[in-house]
């Protein structure tokens, strides 16, 4: 119980280490709800054993409280949206579900979703076409949003999207170094107001078809051998990962602060990383 509770210690608080001084405790986040299983698992085991014990788990749980209500937040008593309030999605489209094309006899789900959103400013990840899907058919079929901007990141192929009922009056690129990840702030004009929606798509954890066969073959034959190998190639592909996302954070967190601190900001996007994370912290 005692290396249960410092395990779900580490991962609740992990998200305030620096990656790169600690990337591998910095990436447990990952594993918080694992870990709180494990505890309440031990919660139950004392109640029903021996109640004097009941109160380590407890004093955990409150410990990580603020990561528990982060991971799992219960949202269902907030006031409903006043009627002047704008409505934002973001969405990451994987291709448009692999480049589908787009009829009235079969419709492409992804673009059929966001045209009934009725969303005020869509952000899009993974604005990938080609195929069957041309920019054109996406454009035409998000036609109710007269002003829009596509970025194409590094790869040539992937890229950014944002579809708006508000004029876009300038869209900037953070600088960051990345082969097929990136962001970009849309500065909106939004009735007397400038909004600065942040469009995120960041480094990915990467896992390849190896990487799973890998993780099976651990799950599946649980020796010391092959626990001991596939937890040092995962955690470090995880570590790895981690550290470039958190070089990615570092940058979009430095053009936040550049910001008049009276700006009206909305970071959305996909961060690739779980609640309980550098990057989210």
């Amino acid at each position: 119980n005692a290396i249960a509770a410092l395990l779900l210690f580490l991962s609740a608080y992990s998200p305030s280490l620096d990656p790169h001084a600690h990337p591998v405790i910095s990436s447990m986040g990952l594993f918080f709800p694992v870990f709180l299983l494990v505890n309440v698992f031990f919660l139950i085991f004392w109640a029903i054993v021996y109640r004097r014990f009941i109160l380590f788990p407890l004093l955990v749980f409150i410990l990580c409280w603020g990561s528990i209500r982060t991971y799992f937040p219960i949202n269902g008593w907030g006031e409903e949206a006043p009627e002047e309030a704008i409505k934002i999605v973001s969405y990451n489209t994987r291709a448009f579900a692999e480049k589908r094309s787009h009829t009235k006899e079969k419709p492409n789900e992804v673009l059929a979703y966001l045209q009934h959103s009725d969303a005020d400013i869509i952000c899009l990840q993974e604005f990938i076409f080609g195929g069957k899907l041309k920019k054109k058919d996406i454009d035409y079929a998000l036609r109710d949003y007269p002003y829009r901007h596509y970025y194409s990141l590094a790869d040539g192929w992937n890229g950014l999207g944002c579809y708006s009922r508000y004029p876009i009056l300038s869209a900037k690129p953070i600088p960051y170094k990345s082969v097929s990840n990136g962001s970009i702030a849309y500065y909106i004009k939004v009735k007397d107001d400038t909004l600065v929606v942040v469009n995120n798509h960041l480094e990915s954890n990467r896992i390849l078809d190896e990487d799973v066969k890998t993780y099976q073959t651990m799950v599946n034959t649980p020796n010391r051998e092959n626990v001991s190998f596939g937890l040092r190639t995962l955690l470090k592909k995880l570590a790895e990962a981690s550290k470039v996302r958190a070089k990615q954070t570092d940058v979009v967190k430095e053009t936040l602060r550049g910001l008049d601190e009276n700006a009206s900001v909305i970071v959305c996007g996909d961060f690739n990383d779980t609640p309980i994370s550098y990057t989210l912290y």
